[in-house]
Order: structure tokens, then sequence, then C-alpha cells
């Protein structure tokens, strides 16, 4: 396992330094969102790490998995290498592809212990674009919450984490996940991320969305004694900022799909950088980390009580509470605004 992992770390730096001399597929230095992480040229080749990492270590019973994650990660490409530059086109294909693999590899919710939402997903179709919905919310999550080096990929290693315990300690069936591979992928990464070695890139950010949703609904449907609201929770935050970011910028009289520099890791990372006039490495490292360390200490409370729904509802929303309240005044510190009473 140890002998893969390093072949394969030692194959995405030759191909990291060789796409750096030929100045193709890197990050654009200059760009608005490039003064939160580096100035320096970084190849966007995390989702191909992942990518190679899923078919080194997971089964090959699941080739529908692996077609589907393949072409995620070819729709990401074309949008780090701005070949489809309009967000709507590409949620539009987003929405289109994961429906059809959706249907194909029969992804579907047993239930949701929603009265009323459980009647509708009884129809196999309606169920089917319900599961559409869902991934799509984590995959453009993540995505959103891709601003901190470590921020992104230090989350879904602590969701791997937990699922890694489950597996070992809480005898839950993850049928074809090694969650020992997982944790030990995104470990690697995490580091390679931090040194500025690699960046995920829309690609990584699609793909890590797309495969833990998949991973997620199927880790539920068999085990249903959990409660969904756990599964809720461990991907709350991707979630939420997707969902607030499209309320807020519809709020604004603003495109949904309009990028800007106003999503909560970016606001921590102002507050810190403004407020103890740190360089931006530092605040970078120390915005995600704080974010990172939340989380640790959320998911250590809930994973006490996955099968206790009114519990996993509770931290929801003392999350969303939480979130909110730091947001606005983030932003209020950043705009030099006060909330006039």
């Amino acid at each position: 396992m140890y002998f893969y992992i390093f072949i394969l770390i030692l194959l995405i730096l030759v191909i990291n330094k060789y796409l750096i001399t030929k100045n193709f597929l890197i990050s654009m230095t200059g760009d608005v969102h490039q003064k939160f992480t580096s100035n320096s040229k970084v190849p966007l080749t995390g989702g191909i790490f992942i990518f190679f990492a899923y078919l080194f270590f997971f089964s090959q019973d699941i080739s529908i998995f692996f077609l589907a994650t393949f072409i995620i990660l070819i729709l990401g490409f074309f949008s780090d290498l701005q070949f489809i530059k309009s967000a709507t086109t590409r949620f539009l294909l987003q929405t289109f592809l994961i429906l059809i693999f959706v249907i194909f590899m029969d992804i579907k919710l047993n239930e949701t212990r929603v009265i009323i939402l459980d009647q509708f997903i009884t129809n196999s179709m309606i169920n089917y674009f319900f599961v559409t919905f869902c991934i799509l919310i984590l995959l453009n999550g993540s995505n959103f919450i891709d601003g901190l080096n470590t921020l992104n990929i230090g989350y879904y290693l602590l969701i791997s984490i937990i699922l890694y315990y489950l597996t070992h300690y809480q005898n839950l069936d993850l049928k074809y996940l090694p969650t020992e591979y997982l944790v030990l992928i995104l470990t690697c990464m995490f580091f390679l991320n931090m040194k500025n070695k690699i960046y995920l890139g829309d690609s990584g950010s699609y793909l890590l969305g797309f495969s833990f949703a998949v991973f997620l609904i199927e880790i539920y449907n068999s085990n249903l004694n959990i409660s969904p609201f756990f599964i809720i929770l461990l991907v709350w935050y991707p979630c939420y900022e997707n969902l607030f970011s499209i309320i807020r910028k519809r709020l604004l009289k603003r495109s949904p799909m309009s990028p800007d520099t106003n999503h909560f890791h970016q606001l921590i990372f102002f507050m810190i950088k403004k407020r103890y006039k740190t360089k931006s490495f530092f605040a970078n490292l120390a915005a995600a980390q704080i974010i990172n360390f939340y989380h640790i200490i959320i998911f250590s409370i809930s994973v006490n009580f996955i099968r206790n729904t009114e519990i996993q509802v509770a931290l929801i929303l003392l999350n969303v509470f939480i979130y909110t309240i730091i947001y606005f005044k983030a932003f209020f510190f950043k705009h030099n605004k006060r909330i006039s009473r």
C-alpha cells in the first residue's frame, strides 16, 4: 500500500514539473482568488491524484463509478482550462451528466425520515432527481470552499477519519469503501497542498464532492439504523456555503453563478490578515485550520450519537447559527461597516 502511494506521489510530482515548464493546467497567477493561497504557479492536478488513487485502491467491481468520476474529472479540467467559461453551461452539464450517472448506477435514497419527502421519493424518477440535486449541492459546495490551502482537503480528510472510525469501531457496513486508503490519500494531499505543490482546481473539487456524495448515500442505504441527519451533518459546511451564497447573491441582485470574494473562509482570512497584520501564508493556514478544528469538535460529538436524529438536527442548527453570526461579523469587518442599531 505505502509503495503504491509513494509511486503515485512521485508520478504526480513529475507530471507537475512538466506542466509548469509547459505553463499548462496551472493556477492563474494574479487571479482575484489567488491572493488567498500563493502567487506562484501551482499545478491543478489534485483531481488526477485522487482519480488514480481510486483506481489503485478501490474495488474494480464498480467500473461505472470509475467512468462517472473520470467524466466529472474531465468536466472539471474543461473548467480549469477555461474551455467552459460560462458558469450556467457548467451547471447544466453537471446536472445532465450526474442525472445520467445516478440513473445508470441506480443510486436512490431508501428514506429520509421526512414524511412528505419520503412519500415523493417512492417514485423512482423523483428519487433520481432528488439524489441528483443533493449531489449537485455538495459538488458545487466543495468547489466554493476550495479557496484556502488545506481547507477543502482537510475537511474531507476529517470525514474520511470519521468513516474509518465507524467502520472499525461501530461495525458499520461501508461496502466497497476502503476508508484507511481514503485517510492515507487525503493525508498525503493535505501536506502537498500545504506546501503549494498541488491544488485541487475545479476538477479535484468536483471529484471530491461527487465521489463523497455517492459514498455517503450508499453508506446510509446500507445502514438505515443511523440517522440520515448524521450524513447531512458530515457535509453541512459545503452544502450550506453553496445555499447561503446563492441566497446572499440573489438578495444583492447578482447572479448566483457570479464569483466573488465574500465566501465564509475568505472573510475569515481577511479578518485574521487585517487584525493580526500577518502574511497571507499564515492567514491562509490559520483560517483553514480554525474552520477544520471547529469541525473536529462537532464531528467528535456527533459520532457518539449517529442514531439520534434530535441531536444531529440540533448540531446542524447550531452550525448554521454560528456560521451566520460569524459570517456577518466578518463581512462588516472586511467592508468597514457597522450594523446600525
